[in-house]
């Protein structure tokens, strides 16, 4: 299975943009079909740009298999105007 054929399960409103399908694929596909098909860089970068979109369990188990340190992390959210702007329940 290719990248594109994997990438379309996840097109179920017709949505065509790679980086959007990726980010569907990161927190809904299969963790171990996604490490076949992309390389860990580009899986970074796109995590790292899109932060916002992972919450509590997804951003914890993406951060530990990208190898992203605590650091990183926090400057990449503290550069994301959305999540600055997130509300947390109390």
């Amino acid at each position: 299975m290719d990248r594109e054929e994997f990438l379309k399960a996840f097109s179920w409103d017709g949505e065509e943009s790679y980086e959007e399908l990726l980010i569907r694929a990161m927190l809904y596909g299969n963790p171990l079909k996604i490490a076949q098909l992309f390389t860990e860089e580009e899986l970074k970068k796109v995590f790292l740009e899109n932060i916002h979109r992972f919450k509590r369990e997804n951003r914890a188990f993406w951060q530990l298999v990208l190898e992203v340190s605590e650091d990183e992390l926090r400057r990449c959210a503290e550069r994301n105007f959305r999540e600055g702007c997130i509300l947390f329940p109390y």
